[in-house]
């Protein structure tokens, strides 16, 4: 038995010659086309370059901007908490990472308004993040963001009993206070898939009303044609405060809000946002 043992390696090591007429796992792709590869070049330029000229800037109008689930669909990038805070576990993203047809939702509602972009994403936090926003942004020919609005911090008494109103309650006031420096401002649309009626629930004077000024997305699918539609509508048509009646009934629910159950809050919706 020995002696059979160099010759079943040598019948081993001849095995791979024998599928040599097989080919490689990729042979069955066609070969390089340099005409066709060129010809997709021109393509892809031409489709960039065949999209509608935007509009010069109106300042009297913005988009607040979230990032999750508005242009990065939920679950596209690694996320890492730190101190309470979730954020991207890499401080830059690639542009296949994000929502290729919300992105182009989102030039669509700045071509038709001319509205300018504000960050009230959690990925204003840093220069890095921002700045990765803003390659993406600058590849798809929309305009970069050059402002953002503030960062707060929770209301305890609502952070206590619900953390995802309390977030969504401490970006209303932020919005409301960037907006105080901005006078010139008369229309306004949040894009974001945090449901501003809980902020709305909890609005304290001087805070915008949020819920009617707001398109409110879906984390997985983002920003979609319909979404875009319904923002260029605020943004031309801005809506008024709710009536009296509305204001009461929001914050009775606010109140009831405080002693219920925070079962729906849990930490898997904790997102950069």
């Amino acid at each position: 038995m020995g002696s059979d043992e160099p010759r079943r390696k040598r019948a081993r090591a001849a095995e791979p010659a024998a599928d040599a007429g097989l080919g490689g796992l990729y042979d069955f792709l066609p070969p390089p086309d340099p005409v066709k590869d060129e010809a997709a070049k021109v393509a892809a330029v031409k489709n960039h370059l065949s999209r509608p000229k935007l509009p010069p800037e109106d300042k009297s109008k913005v988009v607040f901007l979230d990032v999750d689930g508005v242009i990065l669909p939920s679950g596209s990038v690694d996320m890492i908490t730190v101190d309470g805070l979730t954020l991207p576990a890499k401080t830059t993203v690639k542009e296949s990472d994000f929502s290729a047809k919300a992105l182009g939702s989102l030039r669509s509602i700045v071509q038709q308004t001319g509205a300018t972009v504000v960050l009230s994403s959690e990925w204003r936090r840093t220069d890095q993040l921002r700045s990765s926003i803003n390659a993406v942004l600058k590849a798809q020919d929309i305009p970069t963001i050059k402002e953002w609005t503030p960062i707060f911090q929770p209301r305890p008494e609502i952070q206590c009993r619900n953390p995802i109103h309390a977030w969504c309650e401490r970006r209303a006031r932020e919005i409301g206070t960037w907006l105080k420096a901005h006078p010139e401002v008369t229309a306004y649309v949040a894009l974001d898939d945090l449901d501003f009626d809980w902020a709305d629930s909890y609005r304290q004077t001087g805070t915008p009303w949020m819920k009617i000024r707001s398109v409110h997305t879906d984390d997985r699918i983002c920003l979609t044609d319909e979404d875009a539609t319904e923002a260029i509508r605020i943004l031309t048509y801005p809506p008024s405060d709710p009536k009296p009646n509305r204001a009461a009934f929001l914050t009775s629910k606010a109140e009831s809000s405080m002693l219920a159950s925070t079962e729906d809050s849990g930490p898997d919706r904790i997102r950069l946002g």
